[in-house]
């Protein structure tokens, strides 16, 4: 991937690696099985409300989540499940998570789902709720679930459409806008109705005329513009997205919405239109294969199908592969085509074996600092990260890296940079996480020893009262009984002067 990269002091420009005539969109047939996760990307793991054994409906809930910060599990085909059990997940980890597995019955039947009705008399809470029992998370990439962005920002005033496509090669949004236009830009208005915004921009790389035409052709809409940016890598990052568009600087650790900006991928876009007017939940997407040992292309495929069932619909050749979800630069490589498709799944790169450089020691050459898009030191951060000072790692503003690897790539030492600042970023996590629960072990001790100097003070300041108060009570007792003693001494001495 190196020769497609060419490095300038703002960024990387890139070219597609694997270019193809025409971009389609391929069918793929329904899978025998499906493999469904229940850990999402964010978020807890869901719970299952079926038990093996039981038939289920294409689109039903087969798992819930008590987080409301999370997303429901859909049955992506109609059949049985088969098992709920621990499985390889396409994750940079290659830790195993709960998964259930439906067995096709091979009819695809879908249950019967309320109707959200028409979108513009429904009040944004309805749409947000809506939105969320349907499964959508950003399709981007990211997984961000989109309802909880929603409900942050019904105060924005301007809607960002990320349509650029985050690395070179993918295609899955490029056919997306081509075959799908009038569900984007309807998508596009219900987006406009719930967060009350007073614009919309649909943002696309200028390498995608097609795409743009399309969009412009079913764009009636005067508070939606359509805006072709240059195409560059990196430059669907969020915060870089809003400077290229509007000049605005999000600053470090903070917010898009704090700036009154909303930004959604396209892909999500086309996915609440299923979901509010088709009343389809999110059950499958678009997945571009590619790569040096396949024919590209892209495939609707359902959400849970292995890597292996869209893969053989790309032709792959019979050399050794390396297999990459996501893009070259930002991927998760995966050792087996086993795993299923996640709602995160935008592309599988299938490239031919290939020998990784040696990684040698950084000459401080500083062209790791000229490339980065978001203006860090990555060559101070590479030193901070990796021994392990993720404090100091922070001080020069590691949580704003986005792990693009545009430093990887013109560091001619070949050092994993984003790979040490991706785990300095976890082991900070890790070491905020330790520490929050240390002081609170700390706190619990320390109210516990203030507890238990305050009852024995409290106990030696009620012991003192009441001795205290039992002299008192005892010289009262010595009073009143001296009183009666010279009573009953006046009485025995009247007696006796009687006699």
């Amino acid at each position: 991937m190196r020769d497609a990269f060419s490095a300038f002091n703002d960024g990387i420009v890139m070219t597609n690696p694997y270019p193809v005539d025409q971009v389609e969109i391929v069918q793929a047939p329904l899978p025998d099985k499906v493999v469904l996760p229940l850990q999402q990307r964010i978020g807890d793991e869901a719970i299952p409300c079926v038990v093996v054994g039981d038939k289920v409906l294409t689109g039903q809930i087969i798992a819930q989540t008590q987080d409301v910060f999370c997303v429901p599990i859909h049955a992506s085909i109609s059949g049985t499940v088969a098992a709920i059990d621990e499985q390889i997940i396409p994750h940079k980890s290659g830790l195993k998570s709960t998964c259930i597995t439906i067995q096709s019955d091979g009819k695809d039947v879908w249950i019967e789902r309320e109707d959200c009705g028409d979108f513009l008399h429904c009040s944004p809470e309805t749409l947000i709720h809506h939105i969320q029992q349907s499964g959508i998370i950003g399709l981007g990439g990211a997984g961000f679930p989109t309802h909880s962005k929603l409900s942050k920002s019904l105060d924005c005033h301007t809607l960002i459409i990320n349509a650029t496509e985050c690395e070179p090669g993918i295609m899955c949004d490029d056919a997306l806008m081509q075959h799908y236009p009038r569900e984007v830009v309807r998508g596009v208005e219900i987006l406009l109705h719930i967060s009350g915004a007073n614009q919309a921009v649909i943002a696309i790389e200028d390498d995608k005329p097609e795409a743009y035409r399309s969009l412009l052709m079913f764009n009636h809409n005067d508070k939606i513009s359509i805006v072709q940016i240059p195409t560059k890598y990196t430059s669907g990052a969020e915060k870089l997205l809003i400077k290229t568009l509007f000049n605005v600087e999000i600053p470090s650790g903070g917010f898009a919405t704090d700036k009154g900006f909303v930004c959604q991928n396209v892909a999500t876009s086309k996915a609440i239109f299923d979901a509010v007017i088709e009343n389809k939940p999110l059950v499958s997407r678009i997945v571009t294969v590619t790569g040096s040992g396949v024919v590209p292309n892209n495939f609707a495929v359902r959400l849970g199908a292995s890597f292996a069932h869209i893969v053989a619909l790309a032709k792959p050749d019979d050399k050794q592969h390396d297999i990459r979800m996501g893009g070259m630069m930002m991927g998760v490589d995966v050792a087996t085509l086993a795993v299923p498709i996640c709602k995160i799944s935008n592309c599988i790169f299938v490239n031919h074996t290939k020998a990784k450089p040696h990684v040698q020691e950084c000459i401080r050459c500083g062209q790791c600092n000229q490339a980065c898009p978001v203006g860090l030191l990555p060559q101070q951060l590479y030193w901070h990260a990796k021994s392990e000072h993720t404090d100091r790692a922070m001080d020069y503003n590691l949580r704003d890296c986005i792990e693009c690897r545009c430093c990887d790539v013109v560091c001619p030492s070949h050092i994993p940079l984003a790979e040490y600042f991706s785990f300095a970023k976890a082991l900070h996590q890790q070491q905020m996480r330790e520490k929050h629960k240390t002081d609170v072990a700390r706190e619990r001790f320390e109210f516990r020893e203030y507890r238990l100097e305050r009852n024995k003070q409290e106990r030696a300041e009620m012991m003192a009262k009441k001795k205290i108060e039992l002299k008192k009570k005892m010289a009262n007792d010595k009073v009143q009984k001296d009183k009666i003693a010279q009573a009953m001494a006046r009485v025995k001495k009247t007696k006796q002067d009687k006699k």
